[in-house]
This record gives structure tokens, sequence and C-alpha cells, in this order.
């Protein structure tokens, strides 16, 4: 009997592990997204009038990398998309993006969008904490970088074959 409840108890401990932990990620990549849209929504409704809406571009931007990070191709175009339509200094970037025929082209059109996007930050306020990763094996070992919200790796150019590969190079907080 003495063996059964231990075996139970076992059993009832791995499972809660397994679950928190499984649980742990879909937190973090909901917590960004919410972290995303409260920095869109906040900015929409106090700086219509500006043309330079940072806050709203980041969010943009970390929606095509999540998608990326996936491996979704659809996703990635709708993000890009939503882009396009709403950030006309980012456009032309953001349609060669969600025009690509495929991830590889999508994520090589990232790279560009990341580079630029990277300066626009480093040129303006923002109210948040960014991390400037780096990946050495992206684009065939030539390498890239990319903006995270989020200090974990969560890399848009190996996507769910190595999520996990690439360092933190820089935090940029204004």
């Amino acid at each position: 009997m003495k063996f059964i409840k231990l075996s139970l108890a076992a059993v009832a401990a791995f499972s809660l592990f397994s679950f928190t932990t499984a649980c742990d990620e879909n937190t973090m990549n909901q917590m960004e997204n919410n972290r995303m849209n409260n920095m869109m929504n906040e900015n929409n409704m106090e700086n219509q009038s500006q043309q330079k809406d940072v806050p709203a571009r980041i969010g943009y931007y970390m929606k095509i990398k999540n998608a990326l990070v996936a491996d979704d191709f659809q996703a990635t175009r709708d993000a890009a998309k939503i882009m396009v339509k709403n950030d006309k200094e980012f456009a032309t970037m953001a349609n060669a993006i969600a025009s690509s025929s495929d991830l590889v082209e999508q994520r090589k059109n990232f790279k560009k969008l990341s580079a630029a996007i990277y300066k626009d930050v480093n040129d303006n306020e923002i109210n948040t904490t960014l991390y400037w990763n780096w990946c050495p094996m992206a684009m065939g070992g030539e390498g890239a970088n990319w903006l995270s919200m989020q200090e974990k790796i969560q890399n848009p150019y190996m996507g769910q074959k190595m999520p996990g590969c690439g360092s933190v190079k820089e935090t940029l907080k204004k």
C-alpha cells in the first residue's frame, strides 16, 4: 500500500512539473504579446498625430518575429501586411516580407528590417526594455541580429529547428 501511495505521489509530482514547464513557454509568449498590444494601444491613443510611432512599430515587428520563431509562413505574411498598412516609414521592408515566397526569403528580408528597426529604436525614445540578439548560424553561417522583448532567446532565423540558438548582445532601454 505504501508503494502505491508513493508511486501515485511521484506521478502527481512529475505531472505537475511537466504541466508548469509546458505552460511556462506559453505564459512567456502571452506576456510578450500583451506587452506589445499595450504598447500599441497606449501609443495610438496618446500620439495619433505623431508620424513616428515607435512603440506601435516595435509591436508590429514583434508579431513578425514571433511568427518566424513559430515557422509560420502565413502568420509572418499577415503580420507584415499589418505593418505595411500601419507604418508608412517601414512599409517597403515589411512589404518585402509580406510578398516573399517562402520562410527563407521572409527571414532574409526580416534581417534587413531588424537592422532598420534597431537603428530607429536607438534614434528614438522607448519606454520598454529590448534585447538585441545575435545568432552566428543564421543565414547559412553569415549570422544575423534581431530585437526581442524578452531576454530568453527565441530565434526567428532558426525557428523551431533551433529556437534557443543565439545570445543577447545588447540591452536597450531609453
